[in-house]
């Protein structure tokens, strides 16, 4: 039944974290699968299908197969012993996640391998059409004004990230005895059931005492049904986490909110998930909503490992950074 418990939970998280990539093949039979791509061209993929024993995660490892046009023989055996090495790291432990970001950086450096090689070769074609030519001198001066010129175009990349990442400076430059800023998500509406997801960034429980503090200081906030949280802080001097949770009414919620902060091994992090009910039941896909406002507002921050889906987010400017809700 624990075993269960935990399926159960990672399962929701995966599916929060991974969205549309996450499609369930046999629920009874605890069948699922994960599509993994590069961010740069589809065509690097690969599809991790796996199936929950009911032993997993207390004595084995989930069972699996890799599915993908571009890889050989070479390439699955490795990927595959990769997994396989993950799972004896971690025995007794979930996997899930660690094998999908596994196998998104064994992806990313096949497809970065392959690029390099295309541009070397490009260079040796470029080298030897140069030689051809006499009149194309070999060894041409970069002058003063091009130099300049490259250095205002780099100028300018540099303000333009600068400003994409403002945000998130602004979330981590809490100290000890720093009252926290807290963003707040794009409010999400189900049946009439509103779910806003709010963050933080904290690093002892007495601010996430205040977050909690300034966020009720809203009305609306301080009425809604369900305020439900959960935080995670690393202790520096002991090397481990303090971490707690509240479902706030909402049994079992915030159990699984601290499960998906665990899963994304985020830190210093407070998350609350309000919700305002709207009269109708919305059974398990409360939790589901749940789950997928904090991972919004988590990938909006930059918390969480950048994918397609991210720069969509922060290019529809689907967060605020205020003092006051």
């Amino acid at each position: 039944m624990e075993n269960l418990t935990e399926q159960i939970e990672e399962i929701e998280a995966l599916s929060a974290i991974y969205g549309d990539d996450f499609l369930v093949i046999d629920e009874a039979n605890r069948i699922y699968e994960i599509r993994v791509s590069n961010e740069n061209d589809s065509w690097w993929s690969a599809t991790l299908q796996f199936l929950l024993p009911p032993q997993y995660p207390a004595k084995v490892p989930p069972v699996f197969e890799i599915y993908s046009a571009w890889m050989n023989e070479a390439d699955m055996f490795e990927a595959s012993d990769m997994l396989h090495t993950i799972s004896r790291e971690h025995q007794g432990e979930i996997v899930l996640y660690h094998w999908v970001e596994a196998l998104r950086t064994f992806i990313d450096e096949k497809f970065t391998d392959s690029q390099n090689k295309v541009d070397e070769q490009s260079n040796v074609d470029q080298i030897i059409e140069t030689d051809k030519d006499e009149n194309i001198p070999t060894g041409e001066e970069v002058t003063d004004a091009q130099e300049d010129e490259t250095l205002f175009e780099e100028s300018k990349k540099s303000d333009y990230s600068k400003s994409e990442v403002d945000t998130l400076k602004l979330i981590k430059s809490a100290k000890l005895d720093e009252k926290p800023q807290i963003i707040h998500g794009e409010p999400f509406t189900d049946r009439k059931s509103t779910f806003q997801a709010h963050l933080a960034h904290v690093v002892t429980q007495d601010q996430v005492r205040q977050v909690l503090e300034e966020l009720k200081e809203n009305r609306k906030i301080n009425n809604a049904t369900h305020n439900v949280m959960a935080y995670r802080i690393f202790i520096d001097d002991r090397n481990s986490y303090l971490h707690d949770c509240d479902d706030d009414g909402e049994a079992m919620a915030g159990s699984r909110l601290l499960h998906l902060l665990q899963i994304l091994n985020v830190k210093n992090i407070v998350v609350i998930v309000t919700r305002w009910y709207g009269g109708i039941l919305l059974g398990p896909d409360r939790f589901k909503h749940y789950n997928n406002c904090a991972r919004d507002i988590m990938k909006v921050a930059g918390l969480v490992e950048s994918s397609s889906d991210l720069k969509d987010s922060k290019s529809k400017g689907r967060f605020k950074v205020c003092k006051k809700h």
